[in-house]
């Protein structure tokens, strides 16, 4: 049974500025093709839900969406709860799950 996708707001705030991001700087083209890959990678996460990587916390897991962005997440019972999403790219020490 799929697991169901839980955003803590922190994690929904970052997706926010993501898409912002793309469709002010790329065009909303660009930000649906970016939606349609996260998509896609959640639906299969809620199927798999141990196929992220582990990470320093037993509890915490980290699925690439693409080279650029990574969600960190936990499998709580039936959930999957979304805590951070991070841009690959910004310095590790920032991130409080790497």
């Amino acid at each position: 049974m799929a697991k169901i996708i839980v955003w803590k707001r922190q994690a929904n705030l970052q997706i926010i500025e993501i898409e912002t991001y793309l469709i002010d700087n790329f065009s909303i083209k660009i930000a649906n093709k970016f939606f349609d890959v996260l998509y896609k990678k959640l639906e299969r996460l809620q199927r798999f839900p141990e196929s992220g990587q582990a990470t320093k916390f037993k509890t915490i897991r980290r699925l690439r969406i693409n080279r650029l962005i990574s969600v960190f997440y936990k499998i709580q019972g039936t959930y999957i709860v979304i805590h951070y999403v991070w841009n690959n790219r910004q310095d590790p020490d920032k991130n409080p799950y790497l």
